[in-house]
């Protein structure tokens, strides 16, 4: 059985979600032996964290982190500047003022424009 296809109860969610912040961790074994629930659900309510908030990421190796706050915050904007960048990449319409204006649109600090430089003159 997939973890994704079991239903979830909103109150079981919330009760997770409140552990979560309370410990400030995100794992399996912590909603097991809280909340007395088997892997499958613990897994499911985690994935619906991941989905539904900012407060828990899964990493790649399937663990899951708690990223409440700025740092919740700094990667959702990075999330979005990197959807956005995919999009451009995608539609192959990848312009330098674009991409500007989808980092202001993150939040994320956009660098002053260098003047070009020219290359020395040899002599």
């Amino acid at each position: 059985m997939h973890a994704d296809r079991i239903p979830i109860a909103d109150a079981l969610y919330g009760k997770a979600l409140e552990l979560v912040h309370q410990h400030r961790a995100a794992s399996v074994a912590l909603l097991e032996r809280h909340l007395g629930i088997g892997l499958d659900m613990a897994e499911a309510l985690l994935q619906r964290m991941a989905r539904e908030t900012t407060a828990v990421r899964r990493v790649p190796s399937g663990l899951y982190l708690y990223t409440h706050g700025p740092i919740g915050e700094e990667l959702a904007a990075l999330h979005g500047f990197a959807h956005a960048i995919l999009a451009a990449l995608a539609s192959d319409s990848v312009a330098v003022a674009d991409l500007r204006a989808a980092a202001g649109r993150y939040g994320l600090p956009v660098p002053h424009q260098a003047a070009p430089t020219r290359p020395p003159r040899r002599r």
